[in-house]
């Protein structure tokens, strides 16, 4: 039996039963009755079974969906907010802050002190936070002189770093927006981009970013779905359910006999 058979069977049976009208839970499923499938528009799952009158057969149908993970960087209005600080290691002026890089606009950035094409942009956490991927977009004009080479680094103490992803050689356009994962999840309270070359030094703000996101794991839910987002259809050893509704899901079957 599956995590997910184990994380759904009682609760989607209960769920069934209440939908039903029964005051009663209903008997045990054999295992070979609960199956899961990936299934997409027009795909069929089947689940065999003995030969048992149709009246007495019951299906229950839960979906389980991954959201994306929150954006953990609250769209700022200023350097700090009681959820995080923005800083960097130099701003071109006053209008272009390190926070504009998190203000939730594709139309401001952030752009480094003159003639630097190296530095650091960085999100300090009061508490750590836990991270899966981040994306960057480049500004809306001169977007090639976003960072070419850079890692993501994180710290609980500000002293010591730990590298978690380090990308070289990359290229922009105007307004791109490039999303990187991690290896796997990390915790800390400071997140930077530690920059160490841009794709136009010859500018004269020679690096900038339009918006960094840092992302959180994705969340899960189940989702009991519509009658009429499956058919099902009862034969003598076997129970059918199609996938009529347009969207690919996660989904848990039951048949109790």
């Amino acid at each position: 039996m599956s995590t997910l058979d184990t994380q759904l069977g009682t609760v989607r049976d209960w769920i069934t039963q209440l939908r039903l009208g029964n005051a009663n839970p209903a008997p045990l499923v054999q295992a070979a009755n609960r199956q899961s499938l990936d299934i997409g528009p027009g795909e069929t799952l089947e689940i065999a079974h003995a030969g048992d009158p149709d009246y007495l057969r019951l299906v229950s149908l839960v979906e389980q969906i991954f959201d994306p993970g929150a954006n953990l960087i609250p769209v700022m209005t200023a350097a700090s907010s009681p959820l995080c600080t923005i800083s960097a290691s130099s701003n071109y002026s006053g209008a272009e802050g390190a926070w504009l890089a998190a203000d939730g606009l594709a139309s401001t950035h952030w752009s480094i002190g003159a003639g630097q094409s190296a530095g650091w942009w960085r999100c300090d956490f009061p508490p750590p936070r836990n991270a899966v991927a981040y994306a960057m977009t480049a500004r809306s004009n001169y977007g090639d002189g976003s960072p070419k080479n850079w890692t993501l680094r994180g710290s609980n103490d500000g002293v010591h770093w730990t590298v978690l992803d380090t990308q070289v050689g990359v290229a922009w356009t105007n307004s791109q927006r490039r999303q990187f994962s991690l290896a796997q999840p990390a915790s800390f309270t400071w997140w930077e981009i530690n920059i160490t070359a841009s794709g136009r030094p010859d500018y004269a703000s020679p690096l900038a970013l339009a918006e960094v996101q840092l992302y959180a794991p994705a969340t899960q839910r189940f989702l009991v779905p519509a009658a009429t987002d499956y058919q099902i259809e009862y034969l003598a050893d076997r129970t059918r359910i199609k996938r009529l509704a347009a969207e690919r899901r996660q989904l848990m079957a039951l048949v109790r006999l």
